[in-house]
């Protein structure tokens, strides 16, 4: 089934810029997030570890003066150990926020390589497929295209829901 670009949220001031993402790589997958829950995008930089962490927390970086958590993406999407690619001159670090519980946080994440921030206002997305298997697929947003790939439309807030409540609730302390 295909629907219309949409983003959540209906204000005219902002449809603009709900249909514009920024688009990265994941492994061999490309994603998108909506351009507003992105903070900022910085080189890749050392990862400090944390004692007794949660498997998907990797550590924190500061991001002018405050602890920002860096989240395992790939480990959240449950992507294979094969997509696993080793820092580069192309990796990024994303930092994300979005409202949760109306609360605003903020969280980081590794991207392989940061494409471009694309308006999708004119593309028409796709659902994610029925495979018949049990798939938890309610943080995507759709899939698009950028040129002959697929670009799987993240939903920021559900990614990071209620499954990350304890990770979240860490982060706002």
């Amino acid at each position: 089934m295909n629907t219309p670009f949409h983003s959540s949220r209906a204000e005219d001031e902002e449809a603009d810029s709900n249909n514009e993402m920024l688009t990265f790589q994941l492994g061999s997958a490309a994603f998108a997030v909506n351009v507003r829950q992105v903070r900022e995008v910085l080189d890749y930089k050392p990862i400090q570890r944390m004692a007794n962490a949660p498997e998907s927390l990797l550590g924190m970086i500061d991001v002018r003066g405050v602890g920002v958590p860096v989240v395992d993406l790939k480990r959240r999407l449950a992507m294979p150990a094969s997509e696993t690619r080793e820092v580069g001159a192309e990796t990024r670090i994303v930092v994300l926020e979005f409202e949760l519980d109306e609360h605003l946080h903020t969280l980081a994440v590794i991207a392989d390589a940061v494409h471009e921030v694309a308006d999708l206002s004119d593309q028409t997305l796709e659902a994610p497929p029925h495979v018949g298997e049990a798939w938890s697929n309610e943080f995507v947003q759709g899939l698009g295209r950028r040129g002959e790939s697929f670009l799987t439309l993240l939903k920021v807030e559900k990614l990071f829901g209620a499954s990350d409540r304890s990770l979240l609730k860490a982060e706002a302390a």
